[in-house]
């Protein structure tokens, strides 16, 4: 008997969450083209300054975005996969891909946390997986394999001799 009334508790358990899943919020999602011009000029104006002197930026490639309104602790969700080749000096450094997802989350404690993961060459400069808590800005985690920071290395890559 105990049986039976754990198997009819289960399934009703297992069917409300079947349904709650049915009528949960799809994310709002966009692509943003890293090709278009904009997003080119912006890239440029960035490194550029942060290397103070003038880069020339070619990229390829989308973010898609996901949104996650209305989710108690899901904010954002961004797939992404870049080419991009940078020249100066007549130099070119060329990165490719800059790949993997990035997960924006409300952690337990209140705060936000950015995790980017994969094989972020231009984000955190680690291929494994880094976490910033964007509240505070203090590095939570990171484990992988730490390329070094991407700006340091791409302005003493391009810069004239």
């Amino acid at each position: 008997m105990r049986r039976l009334i754990a198997a009819a508790v289960c399934a009703v358990l297992l069917s409300g969450l079947a349904v709650g899943s049915l009528f949960a919020a799809k994310p709002t999602k966009f692509v943003i083209d890293i090709s278009d011009p904009e997003f080119i000029a912006g890239g440029e104006a960035q490194v550029s300054t942060a290397c103070g002197f003038p880069i020339d930026l070619e990229a390829s490639g989308h973010i898609i975005v996901h949104l996650f309104d209305g989710h108690p602790r899901l904010i954002e969700i961004d797939n992404y996969r870049m080419f991009q080749t940078y020249s100066a000096n007549g130099k070119t450094v060329v990165v490719r891909p800059d790949a993997g997802p990035d997960i924006v989350w409300v952690g337990r404690d209140g705060d936000v946390y950015l995790a980017i993961t994969g094989r972020p060459i231009t984000g955190s400069g680690v291929i494994g997986r880094t976490v910033i808590n964007l509240d505070t800005g203090e590095l939570v985690s990171s484990t992988g394999n730490d390329v070094g920071d991407f700006i340091e290395g791409l302005c003493a890559a391009l810069a004239d001799d």
